[in-house]
């Protein structure tokens, strides 16, 4: 712990890869106070006005540190204005980088960041199924040589919601060893990578932070999370193990499901529509877990038969079941619901209230502009007994949450001088409290974390949520089953929990959205007609799904293709090393020349004997690590059970 004058990098370092690779990493941070420059690890009392609290949890089976600050001013007077706050700034020791002239390219080696996409803008959905491809693609970033001591990398999301454009997940790397860095806040950050003679200097925080603290007055900032891995070891599945057993739902509450299994019912059918699907799905022998009812179940819309039409959207925040198509407040869709083995999951938006509703006009104390204010106790008590009294009275087996629009600007506007940020940070500290409170009363519900499609993914929501349906992209109704592929070899690199949803009901579209969660459409509207749907598909992919879910949050290994390539192979491996066993996906897309694709079963014992079933044709064959893979037809795709004997 110390107090410095700005002069020059922080000199203590959190090691990672190089020789220290089997190190925990401590806690290590800095901020302006006034002008003085303030670093340290530990807690501090840094003046009468300021005490600085650090929250840390050591996990040395994963070479991992996690931390959070807390600025509280336990005087009767202001504190000095607080900024440049960075919650984690570390230096990432690497070997000495290769010798290279200024005009050369990436050489094997090289030091590099590798960031995560987010989501991006909605209206390239349905424009360009290349550009949607690209959201959670891994961008390796290399330092340019001629910048000499300006060789900086700079990312921020420029938004406030965490996953929208830029995801805060990120890999500092050096030939095979580096470190993980991950950024807890459902807002907005941003993360600055310096180049040096010893490493990478790592500097992240929220993007907007600078303030007094009021008397009496506590706050907190961005969660890190710093994870080492040497030469040799896997990285990306060392982290999505560490994520599993300490950063998601199941971690922060052992015995909810791992997942959803959910099938979709826009909420503008009538009640005995919904009703005759549910039973149509019963009798036809389909098993899912979740009736999930979207938007357009509530307000008085005069017509609201699917997501593009009708005037259902100006009713966001009056929560109550339409009568015209629920005069039973859907309680009769929850019992048939219930006697086909679901529990209800149902849409809300409750942070974004349009002004036409009777909400708004009701409540105007408890809004900044748009937004219901998470950082107002009234507000957030609302909206949490909202939710307790649905999923009571409805049985609910999960609470979806939309968030459909970037509140960054409306949470400036209400910022007063010298107290920037403190607005979001507020709002965003309201979110996990109400969460928090609501999963108190509900122990056993999940919650699936959308906001326009997963721009709200960070290792805050992660504990407490489930990234279900990771982009709007799964919004249209005949979307690319290869685009679903490239998001989940893109996620999945780094996050077991996530999940996708599709709207068609061949056995190539379905497997394409098999995640930890899984989500099925394709008799969701009124315009989708029960004739079209393809039910023995249907039923054998739930069937499948079923047997084969519990691996997908396991390891995960990306044998094809990451990018949206006609002429590829995607394949997917997800094995249990305690188990040694898993599963393996393959397509074969419909512009690949190829029948055929053999690929090495990782994460096995050397020289296993390795049992293999296909699932299309019950076939088993003993193989010796190599698995072959043969589809003669164009645009199609197949699964394999594996054990090892």
């Amino acid at each position: 712990m110390s107090i410095k004058r700005a002069s020059g990098f922080l000199l203590a370092a959190i090691t990672a890869g190089f020789a220290y690779a089997a190190d925990v990493p401590q806690p290590r941070f800095s901020f302006k106070y006034g002008e003085q420059v303030v670093t340290g690890s530990d807690s501090m009392q840094v003046d009468a006005h300021l005490k600085v609290t650090v929250e840390s949890v050591a996990y040395p089976q994963f070479n991992a540190t996690e931390w959070v600050l807390w600025f509280e001013n336990p005087s009767n007077e202001k504190s000095t204005v607080l900024s440049e706050i960075h919650d984690g700034d570390v230096l990432v020791l690497l070997p000495p980088k290769p010798p290279k002239f200024r005009g050369d390219i990436a050489m094997p080696g090289e030091r590099a960041v590798v960031t995560m996409n987010g989501c991006f803008s909605s209206g390239d959905y349905a424009m360009s199924d290349t550009v949607t491809a690209r959201e959670f693609a891994a961008i390796t970033r290399y330092f340019h040589p001629m910048r000499g001591k300006n060789n900086v990398i700079e990312m921020s999301n420029g938004c406030a919601r965490p996953s929208d454009r830029q995801a805060p997940f990120f890999e500092v790397t050096q030939d095979g060893q580096g470190a993980i860095i991950a950024i807890g806040w459902t807002g907005g950050w941003r993360a600055r990578f310096a180049d040096s003679a010893e490493g990478v200097r790592v500097e992240t925080g929220l993007a907007l932070a600078r303030f007094y603290l009021e008397p009496g007055e506590k706050l907190r900032t961005s969660r890190v999370l710093l994870m080492n891995y040497a030469k040799g070891e896997d990285g990306a599945n060392k982290f999505r193990r560490l994520l599993r057993k300490h950063f998601s739902h199941v971690a922060s509450r052992p015995n909810v499901r791992e997942g959803l299994l959910a099938y979709e019912l826009w909420g503008g059918l009538t009640s005995e529509e919904m009703i005759h699907r549910v039973n149509t799905l019963k009798a036809k022998g389909l098993t899912y877990e979740d009736l999930w009812i979207d938007a357009g179940w509530y307000g008085n819309s005069t017509k609201c038969d699917d997501a593009y039409t009708g005037d259902w959207g100006r009713w966001t925040g009056d929560w109550v079941p339409n009568p015209r198509i629920h005069p039973k407040g859907l309680t009769d869709v929850r019992d048939a619901a219930k006697d086909a083995g679901m529990g209800i999951m149902l849409w809300f938006e409750p942070e974004r209230v349009v002004s036409s509703s009777n909400f708004a006009k009701e409540h105007p104390d408890l809004l900044l502009g748009p937004l219901l204010y998470y950082g107002n106790d009234k507000g957030r008590a609302y909206v949490r007994d909202l939710l307790v009294d649905f999923a009571e009275r409805l049985n609910f087996s999960c609470y979806r949450q939309d968030f459909n629009f970037d509140p960054g600007t409306v949470m400036k506007n209400h910022d007063t001088e010298n107290r920037e940020g403190v607005t979001q940070i507020r709002h965003v500290t309201g979110l996990y409290q109400m969460w928090d409170e609501l999963l108190a009363r509900c122990p056993k519900l999940l919650i699936d974390n959308c906001a326009s499609g997963g721009r709200r993914i960070d290792i805050e929501t992660m504990r407490r949520a489930i990234p279900f349906f990771r982009s709007d992209y799964q919004c249209g109704f005949n979307v690319n089953g290869d685009v679903l592929q490239t998001h989940n070899a893109g996620l999945s690199r780094l996050v077991p929990y996530n999940g996708c949803t599709v709207k068609l009901s061949d056995t190539y579209s379905l497997r394409s959205a098999y995640s930890a969660s899984h989500g099925v459409a394709y008799w969701n509207t009124i315009f989708q007609k029960e004739e079209k749907v393809d039910w023995a598909a249907s039923k054998k992919c739930c069937d499948e799904y079923r047997r084969i879910r519990k691996y997908f949050p396991c390891d995960f290994y990306n044998h094809g293709s990451s990018v949206l390539d006609p002429s590829a192979w995607a394949i997917w491996q997800y094995n249990d090393p305690e188990k040694g066993e898993g599963v393996v996906l393959a397509f074969r897309r419909a512009e690949s020349p190829s029948s055929r694709a053999a690929i090495p079963l990782k994460g096995l014992p050397k020289g296993a004997t390795v049992e293999v079933e296909n699932l299309d044709t019950g076939a088993k064959s003993i193989v010796n690590g190599e698995l072959e893979i043969t589809l003669p037809e164009r645009h199609t795709s197949t699964v394999f059970l594996y054990r090892t004997m």
